[in-house]
């Protein structure tokens, strides 16, 4: 795998979920930044031979989408949470 690529899906990838997840940044922001690291990537591996740079962007594809869940996943786990500790009121509750 080129090293610009195996950066960016073993350190950068990770890093932006944990922030994200750490701070709470929006959705959108983490998802942009993943964009981004994914493009360069792509960028990175543009000009090697076919065979090699579509192992690169499966590599960037896989961890992309891992990364995407993760995301996905923690705001799922979240919500539902966040909604057995807050009990809903209801017309004849005080």
């Amino acid at each position: 795998m080129n090293p610009k690529v195996r950066m960016i899906v073993e350190e950068f990838f990770p890093k932006i979920i944990e922030t994200h997840i750490r701070t709470r940044s929006s959705i959108e922001t983490a998802t942009l930044s993943l964009d981004r690291y994914r493009t360069m990537g792509m960028q990175a591996v543009r000009n090697l031979p076919p065979e090699v740079q579509q192992e690169n962007q499966d590599a960037l594809d896989s961890a992309y989408r891992l990364a995407i869940e993760r995301l996905l996943e923690f705001h799922a786990s979240e919500v539902s949470q966040a909604g057995a500790a807050v009990p809903k009121k209801t017309a004849g509750s005080p």
